[in-house]
């Protein structure tokens, strides 16, 4: 037996922490993607590699349903994230396969080539959404198990790994593909999206990488004053403005939205201390406005990605001069782009 399932990673496009408060975010899925492989083995127990793991780790499944691992499974003094996801996923599904099986957890795609470093599209979240349907097929519950219970076993075990903090907005993303609009409530609402004409947009890597999880951490110690919660609702707002503005597909009405959106993030971050436009995002912000586009940093932002939307008749010397300023300030545009499918099984 072999079978593999693989899911694309994402950019947050609008709704960054606003999400957390109940606005909808809009986000796109990313033409990199993480795979997940199970065949059987002739091992007596089962067996994890990851691009993490200089050797395969083993384990057996206890009768409570647990993971055992039978090695050492620590990279240093530190656990191996990709086997911290796999036993939260394994947990969460209650996997129960009826054979011995070898795993292996690619997410080489989600690598700079160059300088190894991480991208910042999600891979954990692309890892859960994969390794969450290969692990309900091993067992008996796949024909029983539709694509939204799926979706809902891998952002409960994705938010457990992150220790309860973030939406679901990615892993909602790498299941679904395309481009989504997302809501917390009621029940982690997913709504398809098109791509609006007469809009273009490159992705940019700032070439440092950046923590969500810290960034949320340090959100959650802020003392929330009055210009806080300011901040907060008026974010709130402009999400919700910018999924209106493009859902009428006007992109006049969505670049002012998006002009809108980005300030009310800027001043967001400001008053809670998470440093999104951190990293150079701040400076690329007043270079894309100098040229007549918009750029904002995608997600968490403090480092790893950010988006430039312009016209799609825009000038070619207005996009070199923003190529050239990004250079300036360390970031790289990447050759990625929207990635239509979602989660598929590939054997």
């Amino acid at each position: 037996m072999r079978f593999s399932a693989s899911a694309p990673g994402k950019a947050v496009l609008s709704g960054e922490y606003a999400v957390l408060q109940g606005a909808p975010a809009i986000a796109m899925a990313v033409d990199c993607r993480a795979r997940v492989t199970a065949e059987s083995t002739a091992e007596d127990c089962h067996t994890v590699v990851s691009p993490g793991l200089t050797a395969e780790a083993r384990f057996r499944c206890n009768e409570r349903g647990s993971i055992d691992w039978l090695d050492e499974h620590r990279n240093g003094n530190r656990p191996n994230p990709d086997q911290v996801l796999f036993e939260y996923v394994w947990r969460n599904v209650q996997a129960m396969p009826s054979e011995n099986l070898s795993f292996t957890l690619d997410t080489r795609r989600f690598f700079d080539p160059e300088s190894s470093l991480k991208l910042g599209f999600g891979s954990s979240s692309a890892l859960a959404a994969a390794l969450t349907a290969v692990l309900v097929r091993s067992g008996p519950s796949e024909a029983s198990t539709p694509a939204r219970d799926l979706r809902q076993l891998a952002i409960r075990a994705h938010l457990d790994f992150q220790g309860g903090k973030g939406s679901g907005v990615d892993v909602a993303t790498a299941m679904s593909g395309g481009l989504i609009a997302f809501a917390m409530r009621p029940d982690q609402r997913v709504k398809a999206l098109k791509w609006p004409t007469g809009i273009a947009f490159s992705i940019m890597w700032s070439g440092k990488p950046a923590s969500t999880a810290e960034r949320l951490k340090k959100l959650e110690r802020f003392e929330r004053n009055r210009a806080a919660r300011t901040a907060a609702a008026k974010l709130v707002d402009a999400s919700r403005s910018v999924l209106d503005a493009w859902i009428k597909a006007k992109p006049g009405a969505i670049f002012e939205a998006l002009q809108i959106y980005t300030a009310a993030l800027r001043r967001f971050s400001l008053e809670h201390g998470v440093g999104v436009f951190d990293a150079g995002h701040q400076e690329l912000c007043e270079a894309a406005d100098d040229l007549g586009f918009v750029y904002k940093p995608c997600g968490a932002g403090g480092g790893d990605i950010g988006i430039v939307f312009l016209p799609e008749n825009a000038e070619e010397e207005s996009i070199a001069e923003f190529g050239i300023r990004a250079g300036q300030l360390g970031f790289r545009k990447l050759d990625r782009t929207l990635e239509p499918t979602g989660l598929m099984y590939e054997h």
